[in-house]
């Protein structure tokens, strides 16, 4: 019978959030049979015996029963609350309750299938129900796993076994699929399992990432160790939080330590517990053995370090016999203390005559009754013990142990930029294309190097990078890499572990960002200010987030960008869709003065809640905004939401134009970054605008369409798309459209080599702009005075007109500084030190050079870097610094990016020149052969010349001057001549001339 319509609307769903879990699925064997021929309560009695090992496992590892099934058991492992290692904890749940199974007499078997994953995870009620749900592709794949498992066997999913970094033994399984229309999963059978954490010993044996940046604190162990070696005992408590390297920190100080005899003893604690694993004290009595060459000769000395009941504890804590009534007779904490004074007491009595470490990683979850015997060893640490205590904790631990005598404390901190850059330079490798990536990496790990090491194994693991340690380079565009699991398990646990209230503001404050105002937060909900800012103090004192500006507004950071990235993750799509629309609502209350960054606020929280008209608004002026100062990341990324908004709009003509609009605007902020693959957006704009019958925007994306054409090196389609625009605006354009046709023309004529006719298209534009604003920009990226100067500088320097190039260089220098556009001064700074290399002045080109390079890495602009870079190297090289010049040359032709060959062949041809002067004429040659295929495949016409002309220098140089080098010097002096290069001319000239000279003397 079918529910009624309010019975269905009785159905609540509460507590809706995503969580990394790990899913387990347990099915009882041949359930059918337990059951069959008995009564049914027989059959429940002996069900339910079963299902009680089963629900057992899975509390004892804070598991949760998802569903109890007739014959089974669903169980989520990470929700409600998050775990750090919650597939270890499902691996030991499945593991004893296999155990259980394999046990003489159980008299039941087991299937069991675990893998981890995201889900959704919620409570569905009804009224005569309730239901812990969780809804993910693992849940699936953990149901087919246990399918597939034999009797008491257990299969794992990839994706588990990964999350288990130490202490699991598996073996392939083969392959499963969830339907036909999925890819194959690898299964993994579970062999053995073992409750514990990678620990500095391994390591030791392993293989991690660099160790950077921590180079003091480890020689400042290395001291300690001398001293206690010397009889000083010394306690140490090494803190930082998860992640930061502490247990690298001291394998790396093992590492060091010379073979002198040393033991070491590792007390390593967890927070988990496998069933029938041996007390504290237990394991604490078994790692001694070692050094009292067995249990007789360990208890003897026990005796002797704190008298007969020190053996008869020692005795008990090993499992052996005891005879002393004394001792049996004892009430049970007596017995503890005096196992606890007696471990102690033999330790240090232990460490008199031999070196003793003794090492207690995590520290923070050692038992009330571990603390005890840590209290007591360090207490005994006086007088001539040779040991060396080193307990390492995390400081947001509120309940974390700490000695209670005189310690030496070391804190560590996140990695500094430096000492990041050096681990990412020797994991990575040094290629200049690998500079974004490094940016990325270096950004969102915030000097955490487990952070590091993971975000970088998920890049190969995708393809973003590819190569071998050292040497890798940039691979697949997979856009967004998410957050490596263990990672994300990590954090998670520690927003799971705050009070609900504290977890509620935090999630809350995610939605708004990595930065948040504290009067935007609080208006998402019930709290007075001063309990607001009480919970802030909260969460700063346990480290999520910071304090980070007063005034104008008061607001908070998060400690890491990883937490913010964790916790938006854990709040539902829907959710999100709320919150940030009322965000956006408040935002609108606000004003620019007290809150700074609004209009991007709004642009963001508008596209995040799908108020599409309000995303391509807020999303447009943010991206002007962001251009203007030259944020070209920032523009890129509004442009873009601001263009998928406008796509999610009803197709109306307003619509369709701002459609042309953003996709002319997002090219053109990525252009100066040296993005390439726009062509889709431009041909769109293109065809769009021709629908449409706009000649004015049809004019400005053929304008765009050619400048990405001339960095690509299409100069003939460049000046063709130019034209093409001018064509369809006519004489009744508007000012700005034409003088960014003309301006666009100039340019990539100037780099066709038609100098004399690019100078004069050049000057027409320029004489429009004093029509127009003097800081426009036109539609370019950069101000188009600073484009159309630029450009006459360089076209006037290759005609040899030397002080009109300067002067025009000069004008654009000017310009650029006194509009304050970050963009704009590279590219005046670039040009202008192009000009003065070309006009012969390196002394002066330099420090220009200098500054543009140091401007584009500002603003990441990487369009001119490699060339500014190139002319970097070959000014240097003229003034005979060939090392240096010759490592910035080799380090701009490494630069230059697939499909991205502006103005490559003349690096090549800088690049010849200084082999030249090396006297490396071979080189040279070859290198010049290479400048001339590229200038003639770009149509490059003034850069074949020059490299024709550097071609017959190397040649001969080389002693290699044949008819071919004879060619190509009269071709480089006759085109030359015919693009007006004075200066080209006059040394092709002077070369011809020396050869003639040369060859009349061999002939007399």
């Amino acid at each position: 019978m079918m529910a009624s319509g309010a019975e269905q609307q009785a159905i609540r769903r509460t507590g809706a959030e995503r969580k990394l879990v790990s899913v387990m699925f347990a099915d009882i064997v041949g359930s059918s049979a337990m059951v069959s021929g008995r009564d049914p309560e027989d059959a429940d009695r002996a069900l339910r015996a079963v299902l009680a090992v089963l629900t057992g496992a899975i509390e004892r590892y804070h598991g949760t029963i998802g569903q109890m099934l007739g014959d089974g058991v669903l169980a989520i492992f990470g929700a409600p609350h998050a775990l750090e290692e919650h597939a270890l904890r499902a691996c030991l749940a499945a593991q004893d309750i296999r155990a259980a199974a394999l046990a003489p007499g159980s008299g039941f078997a087991v299937r069991i299938g675990i893998a981890s994953g995201e889900v959704l995870a919620q409570v569905i009620e009804h009224g005569v129900w309730s239901d812990y749900r969780t809804v993910g592709e693992c849940v699936h794949l953990a149901a087919k796993l246990q399918q597939k498992a034999e009797p008491n066997s257990i299969l794992l999913s990839h994706d588990a076994v990964e999350l288990v970094p130490a202490g699991l033994t598996v073996q392939p399984a083969g392959q499963l699929r969830l339907s036909a229309e999925t890819e194959p999963y690898p299964a993994f059978a579970l062999a053995d399992v073992r409750a514990g954490r990678r620990t500095a010993a391994d390591l030791m044996t392993a293989a991690p990432g660099p160790f950077v940046g921590r180079e003091r604190e480890r020689e400042t162990l290395l001291a300690t160790y001398e001293a206690a070696r010397d009889g000083f005992g010394t306690v140490v408590l090494l803190s930082g939080e998860a992640g930061i390297g502490k247990s690298r920190l001291v394998s790396e100080t093992l590492r060091k330590i010379p073979d002198d005899g040393c033991t070491l003893l590792q007390w390593p604690q967890a927070p988990i517990r496998r069933l029938g694993a041996p007390e504290d004290l237990e394991q604490v009595a078994a790692s001694l053995l070692p050094l009292a060459d067995g249990q007789d000769p360990l208890c003897a000395a026990a005796e002797q370090a704190a008298g007969p009941l020190a053996r008869s504890a020692m005795r008990d804590l090993l499992g052996l016999p005891v005879a002393d009534r004394v001792w049996t007779g004892l009430p049970p904490a007596e017995q503890l203390s005096t196992a606890i004074d007696a471990l102690a007491g033999m330790t240090v009595a232990l460490g008199r005559d031999r070196t003793i470490l003794i090492l207690v990683e995590d520290v923070h979850w050692a038992s009330p009754v571990m603390r005890r015997l840590l209290d007591a060893v360090t207490r005994a640490l006086t007088g001539a013990a040779r040991i060396l205590f080193i307990a390492t904790a995390r400081p947001e631990s509120g309940s974390a142990w700490a000695p209670e005598v005189d310690a030496l404390s070391i804190r560590l901190d996140p990695l500094r930029p430096e000492p990041t850059q050096e681990y990412l330079n020797r994991w990575l490798g040094t290629a200049p294309s690998l500079h974004g990536i490094k940016e990325m990496l270096t950004a969102r790990s915030q000097g955490v190097p487990l952070y590091l090491e993971e975000s970088l194994r998920a890049l190969e693991t995708a393809g973003a990078i590819v190569g071998v340690p050292g040497r890798f380079r940039p691979g697949t565009d997979v856009g967004r890499i998410d957050l490596p699991a263990s990672v994300h398990g990590l954090l998670a646990a520690r927003i799971d572990s705050l009070a609900e209230d504290l977890r509620r503001t935090l999630l809350t404050a995610a939605v708004i960002g990595p930065t948040f105002d504290v009067a935007l937060l609080r208006r998402q909900g019930t709290l007075s200010e001063a309990e607001l800012l009480r919970q802030l103090a909260e969460l700063e004192g346990g480290a999520f987030v910071r304090r980070s500006r007063l005034l104008p507004n008061l607001e908070y950071s998060f400690r890491h960008g990883l937490i913010q990235e964790v916790a938006y993750a854990t709040i539902t799509r829907g959710d999100r869709r709320l919150l940030h629309a009322q965000v956006l609502e408040a935002l609108c209350e606000r004003r620019d003065h007290d809150l700074p960054g609004r209009m991007e606020l709004m642009a963001h929280h508008a596209f995040q809640a799908e108020v599409w008209p309000a995303a391509y608004a807020f999303g447009r002026a943010a991206g002007r905004r962001a251009e203007q100062r030259s944020k070209l990341e920032d523009a890129s990324r509004h442009y873009g939401n601001a263009l998928a908004a406008v796509d999610r709009m009803p197709d109306t003509h307003r619509n369709t134009l701002r459609r042309i609009d953003m996709s002319i605007a997002l090219p053109r902020a990525l252009l100066p970054r040296g993005v390439t693959g726009v062509d889709d957006h431009l041909k769109r704009a293109l065809a769009l605008s021709d629908a449409a019958d706009d000649h004015i925007r049809f004019a400005r994306a053929s304008s765009l369409y050619g400048a990405f054409e001339w960095v690509q090196g299409d100069i003939d389609k460049a000046i063709s798309l130019s034209r093409e625009g001018l064509a369809a605006i006519g004489l009744t354009g508007n000012l700005d459209t034409r003088v960014q046709l003309l301006a666009r023309l100039g340019g990539a004529l100037t780099e066709k080599g038609l100098f004399p006719e690019a100078c004069g298209v050049l000057q027409e534009a320029y004489a429009l702009m004093q029509e127009g604003p003097r800081f426009d920009r036109y539609g370019m990226a950069a101000l188009g005075p600073v484009v159309a100067a630029s450009g006459i500088a360089r076209s006037q320097a290759e005609m040899g007109l030397t002080a009109e190039a300067i002067r025009s260089g000069q004008l654009s220098i000017d310009a650029a500084e006194d509009s304050g556009h970050a963009f704009s001064k590279v590219y005046a700074y670039a040009y202008y030190g192009w000009t003065l290399l070309l006009v012969g002045d390196a002394e002066r080109s330099v420090p220009v050079l200098e500054t543009a390079l140091t401007l584009s890495e500002m603003i990441r602009s990487r369009l001119h870097r490699p060339q500014i870079m190139a002319g970097l190297g070959y000014g240097h090289v003229l003034l005979g610094d060939e090392a240096h010049g010759m490592d910035l040359l080799d380090r701009s032709l490494a630069a230059f990016q697939v499909g991205m060959s502006y103005r490559e062949d003349l690096a090549r041809i800088w690049r010849a020149e200084g082999l030249l002067r090396l006297g490396r004429a071979d080189d040279a040659l070859e290198e010049a052969h290479h400048a001339c295929q590229l200038a003639q495949r770009t149509g490059r016409l003034g850069h074949f010349a020059r490299a024709s002309y550097i071609l017959a220098e190397a040649a001969w140089a080389a002693g290699r001057y044949d008819a071919a080098a004879a060619d190509a010097l009269r071709n480089s002096h006759a085109l030359a001549q015919r693009l007006s290069m004075a200066p080209l001319v006059e040394l092709c000239a002077n070369g011809l001339g020396k050869r003639a000279r040369l060859r009349s003397k061999i002939r007399s």
